[in-house]
């Protein structure tokens, strides 16, 4: 049995050799499977390579072409392609027709470059027009296309979920615009995410729904105790938690008398 471990390195040796040898004899023997297997993969990796290449001029074409868009509006506003703020023509009449015209070019860019982080800016500033124009119900369906079509996570979800939700809340809809808001704070890295918590606190009270309103003032107060909400928001939340339970979530509770 010793001998026999001590030939087995050897033996191993010798199986490796006649593998290897096998091994060059078949893709000499069959040279166009290999070419194939090995085209393939260098295939796959071209297009891996392509697509991604091909992905980001898509990226910046769409870009590029939001860009242009807005250029255009601003300068019909009676601006400049810079200006920061959109500035209003005299005209009331001339200006409804320009964000009538640019609500749908911005839908249409949407359509075009569907699948990019464009599509949604562009969806978002198609509804922020309608809703200028008064037409909510279309802004809504734009926005939530969207929300749908947008990549998860994406921080432009939360602006327009907050959008959402203001828009819910002015139709009187409060339990939908708390949801719409409690969407947005739920977006990882948008910023605003604590006003998000503190509207959807708000619209859960003005929906009737107490304890969720409740529930969601005390989160504000767990995560971000030093956070400045506007003051018309901290008071009403404050006066729920008053009314609920006597106390704000953050009120100290005074200390009892010694006894005598």
């Amino acid at each position: 049995m010793n001998q026999h471990r001590k030939d087995a390195p050897a033996d191993t040796l010798e199986e490796l050799e006649s593998l290897g040898e096998r091994l060059a004899q078949w893709v000499g023997a069959n040279p166009a499977v290999v070419l194939g297997v090995a085209g393939a993969i260098l295939l796959i990796a071209a297009s891996i390579g392509g697509y991604r290449a091909y992905s980001h001029a898509r990226v910046e074409k769409a870009s590029a072409a939001l860009a242009a868009v807005r250029g255009e509006f601003m300068t019909a506003m009676g601006g400049k392609p810079t200006d920061a703020e959109v500035p209003e023509p005299a005209n009331a009449e001339a200006a409804r027709s320009i964000r009538t015209d640019f609500a749908e070019r911005y839908a249409m860019l949407a359509r075009d470059w569907s699948g990019t982080p464009t599509a949604a800016l562009a969806l978002l500033e198609a509804g922020q027009l309608y809703e200028q124009l008064g037409n909510r119900e279309r802004a809504l369906e734009l926005w939530t296309e969207a929300v749908a079509g947008a990549a998860t996570g994406s921080p432009v979800v939360g602006v327009i979920q907050s959008r959402i939700g203001h828009l819910q809340e002015d139709a009187g809809d409060f339990a939908a615009a708390s949801r719409a808001h409690e969407a947005a704070a739920a977006v990882p890295g948008y910023p605003l995410r604590i006003d998000a918590l503190a509207d959807a606190a708000r619209t859960s009270a003005d929906a009737g729904q107490t304890d969720r309103a409740l529930d969601l003032y005390r989160q504000i107060e767990s995560e971000a105790p030093e956070a400045q909400l506007a003051p018309h928001v901290e008071a009403r939340l404050e006066e729920i938690a008053a009314r609920a339970g006597g106390a704000a979530p953050d009120a100290k509770t005074p200390a009892s008398p010694p006894a005598p």
